[in-house]
């Protein structure tokens, strides 16, 4: 699955779990790693459990479990409740290894979607070697943790971190995953910045983003759908090369050129406009 959105909720809030899921946002991530206080994981735990237990039918959206880093005391009880089967997958947060991935996926019962947290400069360095792993269904970009890992000073633009996010394209990409969404934008009053950088993401061939406030949403979905005059082109690329372009290896569309690459792009315009009901 692909996500435009993805909300971060604190596990240890049940009335914000209930609230979230009225929320507009494509998933959401509820929490037991960062935004829950060391002392009150296990009780996160259980509220969460709880809330699932609580639901007569399916959830309307995908939930996912942020769990605890590979290695600490909460890891293990956390992944099996990623397991729950009302929760879609779980999200590994400073994934440095193909085996933390591996223990992950028996702990939450080997099922479910699998998204992998970069974090830190040994994520970043042996993310080849992580995305070897065939289990991965998503990556995405921790901006926060790596700066800090990092010393990296963290900008509303983000240029900073191109580095790491052409790499974080281009490995997931060459391993086949599709799902690869930039890190939460912090500063939740500062919408215009916001949009700024998640269109400059974009262009880089994110496809989607996590956010921390429901405002964020609106926001991060425009970015990442396809505009109207978007899905208007794709639809007359396609057009074009069912009917009079039929058989031709070049033509052109509004004065402009359309060959294969362009052809496979108003494809993927297309295609997304199908996933979000656009078309």
């Amino acid at each position: 699955m692909l996500y435009r959105t993805m909300m971060f909720t604190p596990g240890s809030r049940p009335d914000r779990l209930i609230k979230s899921l009225d929320s507009p946002a494509d998933a959401l991530i509820w929490d037991v790693e960062d935004a829950v206080h060391p002392n009150e994981k296990e009780a996160a735990r259980t509220v969460i459990r709880d809330v699932l237990d609580s639901m007569d039918d399916a959830p309307s959206k995908p939930i996912f479990i942020r769990v605890n880093q590979a290695g600490t005391p909460w890891f293990e009880d956390d992944a099996r409740l990623a397991g729950h089967p009302l929760v879609r997958g779980l999200l590994l947060p400073k994934t440095e290894s193909a085996a933390q991935v591996e223990q992950a996926w028996k702990l939450m019962g080997r099922k479910g979607e699998l998204i992998v947290l970069i974090e830190t400069a040994v994520g970043v360095r042996d993310l080849e070697n992580i995305l070897e792993s065939p289990l991965i269904t998503g990556v995405a970009l921790g901006a926060v943790d790596l700066a800090v890992d990092l010393n990296l000073t963290l900008t509303d633009s983000g240029l900073e971190l191109l580095y790491f996010k052409s790499r974080i394209v281009t490995l997931a990409r060459a391993a086949g995953i599709q799902g690869i969404y930039d890190s939460v934008f912090p500063d939740f009053n500062n919408l215009d910045s916001l949009r700024i950088r998640a269109a400059l993401t974009k262009t880089t061939g994110f496809t989607g983003q996590m956010c921390i406030h429901p405002v964020q949403i609106p926001i991060i979905t425009e970015v990442y759908t396809p505009s109207a005059q978007e899905i208007d082109w794709a639809k007359r690329v396609i057009h074009a090369l069912k009917n009079e372009a039929k058989g031709l290896g070049v033509f052109t569309i509004d004065g402009k050129m359309v060959d294969r690459p362009v052809i496979e792009r108003a494809k993927q315009v297309h295609e997304a406009a199908v996933r979000w009901k656009l078309a």
